[in-house]
C-alpha cells in the first residue's frame, strides 16, 4: 500500500483548499480523507504539493522500432513519467509502419511491460501514403486510432472513406492538417486541409481529430464550424502558445507545422481559454543534435516531459487558465479522445496521480531531460512548476530508483 499525506487535490471537477491523504492499494485509490492512519503503507509526505490526475498525451513519437538512435520506448517512457504522463498514444511513423495486422503486433511487441499505458495508432494508408490499409482488420486486431501522422491524407476519397469508417466503428481519425512540401512556398496549408476535412465531416459526422493546430486563420474557421455543430476535436501544442527561448541553433526552431507569428500565438491562447481547443499534446518528436544542426535540419521537438510544466507556466502562471481547466485539457479530454477511462482523484478509481510543486522554479537544460533527443526550443527557459512524483497504476514510476526529489 501507498499513502500520500497532506496534498491538495485538483482535477477538472474540483480544487481542494484543504489538505487530504490518499491511500492506494492494488493499483486503485482505496480512500481519500483528511487524515488516514495506515501503519504498513509506504509514505509520501506531500505537504506543499498538489495532486492532479495522470496526464494523457495523445501525440507522441516513440521512434522504436526503426529509429532507435533518436529514441526508444524505454527512454521515452522515462521522459514521459518525469513529466507526469501516465498514458500516451504512439504515432505510426516507425519502421515497419503499423499498416497491417502483422506490423501492428510487431510494433506493439516493443511496448510490452511499460510502466505506463501506451496505445499504438495505425496508419490510414500503407507506409503513410500508399493505398488504403484494411482498417477493419486493424480495428479487429485492437487499433482504435488511425493517422498518417507527419502527412495529411492527400486523397479526398481516402479521407471520405476513413471518416465513414470512423462513424461506423467509433475509431479516431487524427489528421496532420498541413502539406509539408508546399508549406514553405505557399504557407497556410494547415488552413486548406482543415477546411477540406471539416467540410467533408459536416456531411459524414465521423470522429475527426485535428492535430497541432497553429494558425489564427484555422481558429477563425473552426470557431464558425463549431457553431454549426460539426463534429471534430482540436489539439494544439505548447510551442504554439508558449514563447520559445532565444539564441539556439536555427534547427531547434524547425517543426511541422512551423512556429507561427505572435498573432497566431495570441489566437491559439484565445482558443484554449475560450474552450474551442479541446486538447493540449506534446507532438514529442526527438532527434539527435546532428540531425537538428545539419544543413537541412530534422523537423520536430522533444516535448513529452515538458508538456505539463510548459502548459502550467504559459497558461496557469500567467493567469489565463485555472489549474482545474488545465487538467481538463491534459487529462479528461485527452482520455475521452483515446477512449480510455479518465484518471480521477476518487475512491475506487485507477491510481494514476501526479504530485507537483507549484512553487518550485527550474530551468530547462539538456542535463535535466530524459529523452534521447534534447531538441527543444525551450532550452534555457525558466518554468514555474516541478513534477515530484508520478504514480501509475498505484506504483511510483518517478522519481526513478536511486533518485531523490
Amino acid at each position: 500500500m501507498l499513502l500520500i499525506r497532506n496534498s491538495n487535490l485538483v482535477d477538472w471537477r474540483r480544487s481542494s483548499r484543504t489538505t487530504c491523504d490518499i491511500l492506494i492499494d492494488d493499483g486503485v485509490i482505496k480512500k481519500i480523507d483528511s487524515k488516514i492512519d495506515c501503519g504498513d503503507a509506504d509514505i509520501i509526505e506531500a505537504k506543499g504539493l498538489v495532486a492532479i490526475p495522470g496526464i494523457v498525451d495523445p501525440h507522441v513519437h516513440l521512434r522504436q522500432p526503426g529509429y532507435e538512435w533518436k529514441e526508444t520506448v524505454e527512454s521515452c517512457v522515462l521522459a514521459a513519467t518525469s513529466g507526469g504522463v501516465t498514458s500516451l498514444c504512439a504515432m505510426p511513423n516507425v519502421m515497419p509502419c503499423p499498416d497491417s495486422v502483422e506490423n501492428y503486433h510487431y510494433v506493439r511487441s516493443f511496448q510490452k511491460d511499460t510502466v505506463i499505458r501506451v496505445l499504438q495508432s495505425c496508419s490510414i494508408n500503407q507506409n503513410l501514403s500508399g493505398r488504403r490499409n484494411d482498417w477493419k482488420e486493424l480495428h479487429e486486431a485492437g487499433a482504435t486510432v488511425f493517422t498518417n501522422d507527419g502527412l495529411p491524407v492527400d486523397r479526398n476519397g481516402d479521407m471520405t472513406a476513413v471518416l465513414w469508417f470512423s462513424r461506423e466503428t467509433g475509431v479516431l481519425v487524427a489528421e496532420h492538417p498541413e502539406i509539408p512540401e508546399f508549406e514553405k512556398s505557399l504557407g497556410n496549408t494547415e488552413y486548406a486541409v482543415i477546411c477540406r476535412d471539416v467540410i467533408l465531416n459536416e456531411r459524414i459526422g465521423g470522429r475527426l481529430h485535428l492535430q497541432h493546430v497553429s494558425l489564427a486563420s484555422s481558429i477563425d474557421f473552426l470557431k464558425r464550424a463549431r457553431e454549426k455543430n460539426i463534429r471534430f476535436t482540436i489539439e494544439t501544442c505548447p510551442h504554439y502558445f508558449a514563447e520559445t527561448s532565444e539564441g539556439l541553433p536555427d534547427g531547434f526552431y524547425e517543426v511541422y507545422p512551423p512556429i507561427r507569428t505572435p498573432d497566431d500565438l495570441k489566437a491559439i491562447r484565445w482558443a484554449i481559454v475560450s474552450g474551442l481547443i479541446d486538447i493540449i499534446a506534446s507532438d514529442h518528436a526527438p532527434h539527435t543534435l546532428e540531425e537538428k544542426t545539419s544543413e537541412v535540419p530534422a523537423k520536430g521537438f522533444s516535448g513529452v516531459e515538458l508538456l505539463f510544466p510548459l502548459s502550467y507556466t504559459a497558461l496557469v502562471s500567467e493567469g489565463l487558465l485555472s489549474l482545474q481547466a488545465l487538467t481538463k485539457l491534459l487529462t479528461f479530454n485527452s482520455s475521452n479522445l483515446l477512449g480510455i477511462n479518465p484518471a480521477r482523484l476518487e475512491e475506487g478509481e485507477r491510481a494514476d496521480i501526479v504530485l507537483f510543486d507549484p512553487n518550485e522554479s527550474w530551468v530547462v537544460e539538456e542535463s535535466s531531460m530524459y529523452s534521447k533527443g534534447k531538441n527543444t526550443p525551450f532550452l534555457g527557459k525558466k518554468l514555474d512548476s516541478k513534477v515530484k512524483y508520478t504514480i501509475a497504476s498505484g506504483k511510483i514510476v518517478y522519481p526513478f530508483t536511486g533518485e531523490s526529489v
